[in-house]
């Protein structure tokens, strides 16, 4: 009976990590769009057809496709604490910026319905992009509050 109760509270504890729910970024998707053409049927490059699309939906000129050219990041991440304040941060140099670190944020400063899993977007296109090149390298970093939850990183960042 002892050995049973042991063991059911190692299982417990070993367990309880992976059933924590945090404050977390799961995914990162980078979208680069660098022409206008969409690329074949083909089912290797389907996916990359699918991201243009998406992303030129609307456009009814060739100019309007054209200020949408750029770099489009997707950032799926958890909110475990719904009534926090979240601040997503992201760091990232431009080709034609130099060593020149650029920054933009979004905030949640209102109270959310309820725990569970957000989409943020970063776009980068139209006159910026013509003006400042694309995104070479970046970090994202996820506040809860005040405190820093959970970042990723380009490779090229240092």
């Amino acid at each position: 009976m002892r050995n049973c109760l042991l063991s059911s509270a190692f299982l417990c504890l070993t367990m309880l990590p992976a059933c924590t729910q945090t404050v977390r970024i799961c995914e990162v998707s980078d979208l680069p769009v660098k022409t206008t053409s969409l690329p074949g049927m083909d089912w290797e490059v389907s996916p990359l057809q699918a991201n243009a699309q998406y992303v030129f939906f609307g456009a009814l000129s060739s100019k309007e496709m054209k200020n949408r050219l750029g770099d489009y990041y997707f950032l799926n991440w958890y909110d475990a604490e719904p009534q926090q304040p979240v601040r997503i941060v992201m760091h990232y140099t431009q080709a034609l910026t130099g060593s020149q670190v650029l920054t933009r944020t979004v905030e949640y400063k209102e109270p959310r319905s309820s725990a569970g899993y957000r989409k943020t977007r970063f776009f980068f296109s139209g006159p910026e992009r013509q003006k400042n090149g694309d995104v070479l390298s970046w970090r994202l970093e996820l506040y809860c509050g005040d405190r820093l939850a959970d970042y990723r990183q380009s490779y090229m960042w240092n």
